[in-house]
């Protein structure tokens, strides 16, 4: 199939969400694709996921994969997320001033999603005039921001009760006590207790099975880090977040 199409012209192949693909789907794909690369065909495969991909990848049995250009994605720089909000209002004729943009780019921690929501409230709610956005409209959207933050963040923390992996993600949250990022021997500490009030006993083997499941919910991440061996938070407010949680005593269906 893949011959046929690459007969009208080159192809790519977008796949999105690919730490999910079935195995014997994904080894199919990938033997494909790579038959045909090797024949000079122009054919790009482009795999989109979590970093639980890499693990998924392993599971087919393709190691040529590895060979690939690895792109991982890490939260926005503070002038990247300045540009993700200024550039589209600029392109419009319409300004944003620097303290509102620096509000914006703030509470956003670098995260696309929360970006893409601030520009999108802001947008609306500033209305349609030349004048520049001011931390006043910022202010009147706060809000409505908040709201919806806290509602994807709920989503995020019943992910973590259904997974049955809260009490590890407060343990850890309160290692990183506002740190950028933490080694992963100074969060196997965090989890020694608790693994061993489990019963289980707390090596190697047990604290990386934990940590792969923090970070397949973006609990934590280590794509991007700077030291080696290390992994930064996910989200940085994430972690106020389930904190927050956590000493009111609430659950994801009562936050």
């Amino acid at each position: 199939m893949l011959a046929r199409l690459l007969r009208k012209a080159p192809l790519a192949l977008l796949i999105d969400e690919a730490h999910t693909l079935d195995q014997s789907v994904g080894q199919l794909i990938l033997g494909a694709v790579q038959k045909l690369a090797s024949h000079d065909a122009p054919i790009l495969l482009v795999l989109a996921g979590t970093p639980n991909l890499a693990d998924r990848l392993a599971e087919m049995h393709a190691t040529f994969w590895e060979r690939s250009r690895i792109l991982p994605f890490n939260l926005l720089p503070e002038q990247d997320a300045s540009d993700a909000i200024r550039i589209p209002f600029e392109s419009a004729g319409r300004t944003i001033s620097a303290d509102a943009l620096a509000g914006v780019v703030s509470a956003s921690n670098g995260y696309p999603y929360f970006l893409q929501n601030w520009g999108r409230l802001l947008w609306t709610g500033a209305g349609q005039s030349a004048t520049p956005v001011t931390e006043g409209d910022v202010r009147r959207v706060q809000s409505d921001f908040d709201r919806m933050r806290d509602q994807f963040y709920s989503l995020r923390l019943r992910e973590l009760e259904r997974s049955e992996l809260t009490e590890v993600a407060v343990a850890v949250a309160r290692a990183y006590n506002g740190r950028e990022d933490l080694h992963k021997t100074e969060i196997a500490a965090s989890l020694e207790p608790i693994i061993a009030n489990q019963g289980t006993h707390c090596n190697f083997a047990s604290v990386a099975a934990i940590i792969r499941r923090l970070e397949s919910v973006g609990f934590i991440w280590e794509p991007g880090c700077r030291r080696p061996g290390c992994y930064s938070r996910g989200i940085p407010s994430l972690m106020d977040y389930v904190l927050k949680a956590a000493s009111s005593g609430t659950s994801a269906t009562s936050v």
